[in-house]
């Protein structure tokens, strides 16, 4: 009896770290209507009840899979008190930047509708969705879907939903836009980081900072190496003037759990020029602060 109970509790422990370790942190997402032909798709979500109930829909239809869109109509109605105006349009402001930056999500989707009417005065609807790391900029998963059949319906919010489903072409999306979140989780964001010399410059990357010949671009790169999450990195260009590494992977997360971004990366490597090169010196240089931008960093050398 005693084995049998051991083997029950034995079995039950194993099934809970099932459990535990198939659940999944799923992002926040943030859906911005998109059109890649440049007209405004904001005016039509803002102005079109047919386009806004698409959107919708597919909000409806992620949170459905555990994912959490954040409201973009909340968004917008806070842009609008905050700036005191009733529309987003002719705006002096990036309607599309503020949005971005009023919203706590991890990856921007920018969704294109597109409503087609045939001949008859029956309608289609086709979707075309792309995955953007908010804090990189970065495509992370992109998907078209097939238009649906044309029916005789203004009902915008059952064709979306056709388009969603249809072939379950939902689920594809979504099983790819997860792989894509647990990648960066597990191996980093990539950055770009871009360091180079201007008129000001009293070093060169080809410096010899030490007794040991080490050239400052040496240096650099050894700290990348020793920094960049799961040692990767890349580099496009090293030259006198200029070192451009076109892909470093930071992590998502610190060591304390908290959010990890590119600035944080930046502040680190600029703390660490400021060091070696003030030690070169015998006296403190000045840094300027690294632009960041797009998770692009570029750091101009002392």
């Amino acid at each position: 009896m005693k084995v049998l109970y051991a083997l029950l509790a034995i079995s039950w422990i194993f099934q809970h770290l099932t459990i535990a370790q198939s659940t999944t942190v799923q992002p926040r997402i943030l859906i911005i209507p998109y059109t890649a032909s440049g007209q405004n798709a904001l005016d039509e979500y803002e102005n079109n009840f047919s386009y806004r109930t698409a959107i919708t829909e597919i909000a409806n239809s992620l949170n459905n899979r555990g994912f959490k869109p954040d409201d973009l109509q909340e968004i917008i109605s806070k842009i609008k008190e905050n700036e005191a105006i009733s529309t987003l349009k002719g705006v002096s402001f990036d309607p599309v930047e503020r949005i971005i930056q009023y919203s706590s999500s991890d990856i921007v989707l920018k969704v294109e509708v597109y409503i087609h009417t045939d001949y008859a005065g029956a309608n289609s609807v086709q979707i075309n969705m792309r995955a953007i790391d908010k804090v990189t900029s970065k495509a992370m998963y992109a998907m078209n879907f097939d238009a649906t059949p044309h029916f005789k319906t203004d009902d915008y919010g059952y064709l979306a939903r056709r388009a969603l489903t249809e072939k379950n072409q939902i689920t594809t999306f979504t099983e790819g836009l997860n792989s894509a979140f647990i990648d960066v989780r597990e191996n980093g964001r990539s950055v770009s980081c871009i360091l180079e010399t201007n008129e000001n410059s009293k070093f060169n990357l080809s410096t010899e900072m030490n007794s040991d010949n080490d050239l400052l671009s040496d240096i650099l790169i050894a700290w990348v190496k020793k920094t960049a999450f799961k040692n990767n990195f890349r580099i496009r260009n090293n030259s006198d003037h200029q070192l451009y590494f076109d892909e470093i992977r930071i992590p998502w997360k610190d060591t304390s759990d908290q959010n990890y971004f590119p600035d944080d990366y930046a502040k680190e490597f600029r703390k660490f020029i400021d060091q070696e090169c003030s030690a070169f010196l015998k006296e403190k240089v000045r840094i300027e602060k690294p632009i960041v931008n797009n998770g692009t960093i570029r750091i101009i050398l002392p």
